[in-house]
C-alpha cells in the first residue's frame, strides 16, 4: 500500500513539475543571441543575427515582435514534450521549436530544420526575460525628452517604453480602426505621430508630425482615444514614468516596392556567393526606390565592411540603429571605434 502511495505521489509531483515548466514560458522574452545548433556563430550577412526579436507568450497565444515598441504579430501555439508548434490563424503549423533550456530567467530554443532539431544548420535562439534585458541597459541623457520641475518625460527606447495591452499590436489595432488605410494603401505616403503615455496610463500631448490627409488623422485620433484604457505605463527602477511613444504608417506603391524587393533579393543572392561588389550595387538600387528600407541599408553596410570601406559601413550602421529593429550596437562597437 505504501509503495502505491509513493508511486502516486511521484506521479503527482512530476505532473506539477511539468505544469510549472509550462508556466515558466509565459511572459516577455528578448533574444540576446542566435547561433547554429553546434553553437557556431552566424555570419554577419545573416540579418537574423542582429534582428531585434521579442516573444510574448500569453496562454495559447504568441506575439512575435520585431521592434521594441510594437507588440508584434499574433500566432497561436501549443507546447507538448518540449516541442512548441506555432500556428497561423487558420491552424496550420508555420514553425516548430524545441525547448533546449528553460528557467525563470533564460529560454533557449532550437528551430526545426529539414531533418528535425539536430541538424547543424538549425538555428539556436537564446532569450532572457524582458525585464532582465532592460535592467542591463544604461539610461542615457539622450533618452530624456524633457524635464519640467519634478516631471521627467522619457523617449520610448528599448529600456523604457509604455506597453499596449490589447490582443494585437497597437499598429494592427489602429489599422483596423482607420478605414482610410485601405484607400491610401497603394500610395507613397507617410503618417507619423507621437503621444505621451503618462505614469497613470492616460494619453495626452498628441502630435501629428507627418500627415496624409485630414480624414486619416481624424480616424487615427479616434483610434488612439479608443485605446486609452489599454496602455501600461513605462517603468524605470520599479517606478512608473511618462513616456513619449511614436507610431508611423508608411505606404509604398507597387512601382517602388516591387523593384526594391527584386533588387534586394538579387543583392542577397550575390552576398551568398561572396560577390560583395555586385551585391552593393543592388542594395544601392533598392535604397533608391525605398530609402527607408532598413534591411537593405544593413546589408549595404555589411557589403561595405567586406569591401574594406569601414567608414561608409559605420555610417550606414549608425543610420540603421534609429529604426529600432536591428541590435547593431555590438557590430558598431567592434568595428567603428
Amino acid at each position: 500500500m505504501k509503495t502505491l502511495q509513493k508511486i502516486s505521489w511521484t506521479i503527482i509531483l512530476i505532473f506539477f513539475c511539468i505544469q510549472a515548466d509550462a508556466q515558466n514560458i509565459f511572459g516577455n522574452w528578448i533574444k540576446t543571441k542566435v547561433t547554429y545548433f553546434d553553437d557556431t556563430e552566424l555570419p554577419n550577412n545573416n540579418a537574423i543575427k542582429f534582428q531585434y526579436l521579442r516573444y510574448t507568450f500569453e496562454n495559447n497565444k504568441l506575439f512575435m515582435g520585431f521592434a521594441f515598441d510594437d507588440k508584434g504579430t499574433l500566432y497561436n501555439f501549443e507546447s507538448k514534450d518540449q516541442i512548441v508548434n506555432i500556428k497561423n490563424s487558420y491552424g496550420y503549423i508555420v514553425n516548430s521549436f524545441k525547448i533546449n533550456q528553460l528557467s525563470n530567467s533564460e529560454l533557449i530554443i532550437v528551430q526545426k530544420g529539414k531533418n528535425g532539431f539536430t541538424d547543424n544548420n538549425c538555428l539556436k535562439y537564446y532569450f532572457i526575460r524582458e525585464q532582465d534585458y532592460q535592467n542591463q541597459l544604461p539610461i542615457k541623457s539622450s533618452d530624456i525628452l524633457l524635464i519640467k520641475k519634478n516631471d521627467t518625460v522619457y523617449k520610448a527606447t528599448e529600456k523604457i517604453h509604455a506597453k499596449f495591452s490589447g490582443d494585437k499590436s497597437f499598429h494592427d489595432f489602429c489599422s483596423e480602426n482607420i478605414p482610410e488605410v485601405n484607400i491610401v494603401m497603394s500610395t507613397n505616403n507617410l503618417f507619423l505621430a507621437t503621444f505621451i503615455v503618462r505614469s497613470n496610463g492616460l494619453i495626452d500631448s498628441v502630435q501629428v508630425l507627418e500627415n496624409i490627409n485630414k480624414q486619416f488623422e481624424k480616424q487615427f485620433r479616434k483610434a488612439l482615444d479608443k485605446s486609452k484604457k489599454l496602455w501600461l505605463a513605462g517603468e524605470l527602477n520599479g517606478n512608473k514614468v511618462d513616456v513619449q511613444m511614436k507610431i508611423s504608417f508608411r505606404f509604398i506603391s507597387s512601382d517602388k516596392f516591387l523593384p526594391k524587393y527584386d533588387y534586394s533579393q538579387k543583392g542577397k543572392a550575390a552576398m551568398n556567393n561572396s560577390d560583395f561588389t555586385r551585391a552593393l550595387t543592388y542594395f544601392d538600387l533598392a535604397l533608391e526606390k525605398v530609402p527607408s528600407d532598413y534591411e537593405s541599408l544593413y546589408y549595404k553596410a555589411i557589403c561595405e565592411m567586406n569591401l574594406g570601406n569601414k567608414n561608409a559601413a559605420c555610417e550606414d550602421l549608425v543610420k540603421v540603429k534609429p529604426f529600432g529593429k536591428m541590435q547593431v550596437e555590438e557590430l558598431i562597437e567592434k568595428n567603428c571605434n
